[in-house]
């Protein structure tokens, strides 16, 4: 018979974790304190798109030459791991080469991707605004090239295209420059669209690089992205140079009647910029999304990407997440880049507190280990893992509960032939840090174990019998998309630790860090 496994989903509901458990387990958990995830959201991305739509959320990010998608059931699990190819240009387009910042979007019930592109390498002249269409409902599936799309006046230079709707009227706006081949200022444009691959009318400018702030480096204004609150429409866009620590988000609100009036625009800046700090600075912010909602639609949130060294470049982005709220005046209001050592809360409706257990019948020499077929845990964030186990002998090491990531395990709860511990590792598995308990181990004793991540002060903990029994501080967060395995772990891409003379029982992961109570009640729970 092969072992049960039991997966539950949680919500958090009014500060209360509501949640069934498997067989064997008589304690319930009733509150998770700390359910967090830091940044960055993905280590190396830029001038990220994001959607939500029947209850996921999609991602597209450039490859240089085509396009992939990642899709998840959460805004913190966006990862260009599990990204699909979806397009590759051809060779001999004017779409072939540098695809820069693709935009995807739902309107009208099909998806779209607006991005600008050339037809050669480094041939920035000819950069237009291209558009592709979804072949089906999925845009993991297949996508077909729909073509350029033009201001019918003004065939130049163009890149970073949105389109919103506004008083059900159709509009693009993007970064242009004035004339074909006139290169800086980098001007905001907005323009009419009859459907979303038409533009149905003369661009107009609505936002020019003409304030210090704008220009300090070189005069651009790009990446605009509309964010409509209660009917308001403001348009967040980016100022500045993208490649330096100077780069910066501001507002375009709309106080007029009419978008295609330039007088209409009144321009807020800057907004959102980097801040002085000892903690690790968030340099150059910029080129975000539009504001996307949490699971439950309670928040909303955006990401942008900035620079992770002071260094002019771009080889150095990475893809932030941040909550946002709006002012009375229906203006978002961003706050500052949160520096990456703090620890956020996950947006809400996202699983917090029990997020799976297995419990009978327990792993024994005969079926040593588990493959869950999941990734259970959040690894960005807070996290805890607890289990019941038994060692006929000594010899070691077991690995009790552990989540892979690769070519090593991102945790392992474990004995390592001395003691119990809970250890985690770098995402090339060359760095590990371990707390060990300081309890002897003792051969045919049943004992429960729980290790504990807490993001917000970078520690773990390792409890044996409900009592703390070491500690170590873990700062090389990654996520760790791999499945969750009880009785045995990865080192060096093969299998390792696995159980041999023992027995793993009640099971419990937990997204967040438990409490004191919580560890209390969850160790002295008597099993069947």
């Amino acid at each position: 018979m092969k072992p049960s496994l039991w997966i539950v989903q949680c919500l958090v509901l009014l500060g209360l974790v509501v949640a069934p458990v498997g067989p064997g387990l008589q304690a319930a958990v009733p509150h998770l304190a700390d359910c967090s995830f830091l940044n960055p959201l993905v280590p190396a991305g830029a001038d990220p798109s994001v959607v939500f739509h029947d209850g996921a959320y999609y991602m597209v990010q450039s490859s240089g030459t085509g396009m992939s998608i990642v899709r998840s059931e959460t805004l913190t699990g966006l990862n260009p791991v599990n990204a699909v190819s979806v397009y590759q240009a051809p060779t001999g387009q004017p779409y072939s080469y540098d695809w820069w910042a693709p935009e995807l979007k739902w309107i009208d019930g099909q998806w779209v991707v607006y991005v600008a592109a050339t037809d050669a390498p480094g041939n920035n002249t000819l950069h237009r605004m291209f558009v592709l269409e979804a072949d089906t409902d999925d845009p993991l599936g297949d996508w077909t090239m729909r073509g350029q799309v033009t201001d019918p006046d003004a065939d130049v230079w163009a890149i970073d295209a949105s389109v919103f709707e506004h008083d059900d009227q159709l509009y693009m706006i993007w970064s242009g420059w004035p004339e074909f081949d006139s290169g800086f200022p980098q001007n905001l444009y907005i323009a009419p669209m009859s459907d979303p691959f038409t533009i149905s009318g003369p661009r107009v400018m609505i936002g020019e690089p003409d304030k210090l702030w704008e220009r300090s480096v070189a005069p651009i204004n790009e990446g605009p992205q509309a964010f409509i609150h209660e009917g308001e429409l403001s348009i967040v866009y980016s100022a500045d140079a993208s490649w330096t620590r100077h780069y910066k988000l501001a507002i375009l609100h709309l106080t007029g009647e009419d978008p295609l009036d330039p007088a209409a625009w009144t321009e807020i800046g800057p907004v959102f910029a980097q801040v002085p700090t000892s903690l690790t600075p968030i340099y150059g912010p910029g080129h975000n999304s539009d504001p996307i909602p949490s699971l439950d639609g309670t928040e909303w949130w955006f990401l942008y990407h900035a620079k992770t060294r002071s260094a002019d470049g771009w080889d150095d982005r990475a893809i932030y997440l941040q909550e946002i709220t709006w002012s009375d005046e229906g203006l978002p209001l961003l706050g500052d880049p949160i520096p990456s050592e703090f620890a956020q809360p996950i947006p809400s409706g996202e699983p917090c507190g029990l997020v799976a257990t297995y419990a009978e019948p327990a792993l024994t020499e005969a079926e040593p280990f588990l493959d869950t077929g999941a990734a259970w845990i959040a690894t960005k964030g807070s996290f805890s893992v607890a289990a019941r186990v038994r060692l006929f002998d000594l010899e070691g090491p077991d690995a009790f509960v552990s989540q892979e990531g690769g070519l090593t395990s991102n945790f392992i709860l474990g004995y390592d032939g001395e003691a119990f511990t809970f250890s985690m590792y770098d995402m090339l598995g060359q760095k590990s840090v371990t707390a060990a308990a300081a309890t002897p181990v003792a051969p045919d004793v049943w004992v429960h174990l729980i290790g504990i991540y807490d993001a917000t002060q970078d520690l773990l903990t390792i409890y044996v019998d409900g009592e703390p029994q070491g500690q170590a501080t873990f700062t090389e967060v990654w996520d760790a998309l791999g499945h969750t395995i009880i009785g045995a772990a990865r080192q060096r891409s093969r299998r390792a630790d696995i159980l041999s003379g023992g027995e793993v029982r009640d099971v419990q992961l937990f997204n967040g860090a438990l409490t004191e109570a919580e560890i209390e009640a969850i160790a002295s729970a008597s099993p069947d």
